[in-house]
């Protein structure tokens, strides 16, 4: 109230009863002690180490350190994502449409070509003047509809296909080839007493096509040129061991018995396996053996034998292995493997 006494311009206000007390006791301060450092509770001391600022390098280092951490994290949650929201189409392969696999898409199947090729050359071949309908009826099974199942014979002779071996198939165009046969033919010649029958081999090129699924005859074969045959030179047989040769011939010769008799096993090595021949086989004799130069326990020779079957005799040569077996301080030669030569 001071301040509105001033703007008023009052008296000052005089003291009332009890303002002496209360100044007298507000003018009376007490005492402050500063206490004694107790020995329980010593005096903290300051600190061994002090902060101090980091450089700017440091934060700058660090900051960028950990933007690219989090960059890295974003790209592998975006490429997560954008796996699971637009997973990567698998490519296609595209088909191959080049000139030469549509050709082989065009091929006739070899093997169905081959076995129609050889089962037609059979029947071709094959006629009688006895009896001209058979040979129609086996050819227009592989014929197209409404064909000509004479094919060019004029309905006389007698000739039989004993053998076919289908070869090699042409492909000429699209769904169409030529398939080489090799044809084993009986004819007979002459009459009465003079009628003789005679063997020979052909060679026919049958002409096939594909269509509906199957394979047919398109035309009539042709008979062409048979292969002639190829020069080749053996290798030259090795050295000869002449002393091996002459103790070990016995041997030989006693195992070529056995194997004819079938029972080949009382003089074969230990351990070899060696089938026999099969009855009607004889051995007539060896006419030579040929144990080659070499050294070991396993030597290997040639041996040119003939054989006695079917009122005739027959000369093979053979390549033997003979294994040194011992027994009871002693050691001999047997047979432990037979191959042709």
């Amino acid at each position: 109230m001071t301040w509105w006494r001033k703007v008023l311009n009052l008296p000052g206000k005089g003291p009332s009863g009890g303002d002496e007390f209360a100044d007298a006791l507000a003018s009376k301060k007490p005492t402050t002690r500063t206490p004694e450092p107790s020995p329980e509770y010593p005096t903290a001391k300051a600190p061994l180490w002090a902060e101090e600022d980091e450089g700017s390098g440091s934060v700058i280092a660090r900051r960028t350190g950990l933007g690219i951490v989090w960059l890295v994290i974003a790209l592998l949650a975006f490429a997560g994502l954008r796996a699971i929201v637009w997973p990567p189409q698998q490519p296609h392969a595209e088909p191959k449409t080049g000139t030469q696999s549509q050709a082989h898409r065009d091929d006739v199947p070899e093997a169905a070509a081959q076995q129609v090729a050889s089962r037609f050359a059979r029947s071709y071949l094959t006629w009688s003047k006895d009896d001209p309908q058979a040979r129609e009826k086996e050819l227009k099974r592989d014929l197209p509809q409404g064909a000509d199942t004479k094919t060019g014979w004029n309905g006389e002779g007698t000739q039989l296909v004993a053998q076919t071996i289908p070869g090699e198939v042409s492909q000429t165009r699209p769904h169409q080839a030529r398939v080489l046969v090799d044809v084993r033919v009986s004819a007979t010649t002459g009459t009465g007493k003079k009628a003789r029958a005679i063997s020979s081999w052909r060679a026919l090129e049958v002409p096939v096509a594909e269509s509906g699924g199957r394979v047919l005859v398109t035309g009539q074969p042709a008979l062409v040129g048979l292969d002639q045959p190829a020069r080749w030179k053996a290798a030259a047989e090795p050295d000869t061991d002449i002393t091996l040769t002459a103790s070990t011939r016995t041997a030989v010769n006693d195992f070529l018995k056995a194997w004819a008799s079938g029972t080949q096993g009382q003089t074969t090595a230990p351990g070899a396996s060696i089938a026999p021949l099969g009855p009607g086989v004889t051995l007539h004799s060896l006419d030579n053996w040929a144990a080659h130069t070499g050294s070991g326990s396993h030597r290997t020779g040639t041996a040119t034998v003939r054989w006695e079957m079917g009122g005739a005799q027959l000369q093979q040569t053979y390549r033997i292995t003979l294994a040194q077996v011992s027994a009871n301080n002693a050691s001999r030669w047997q047979v432990w493997q037979v191959m042709s030569q």
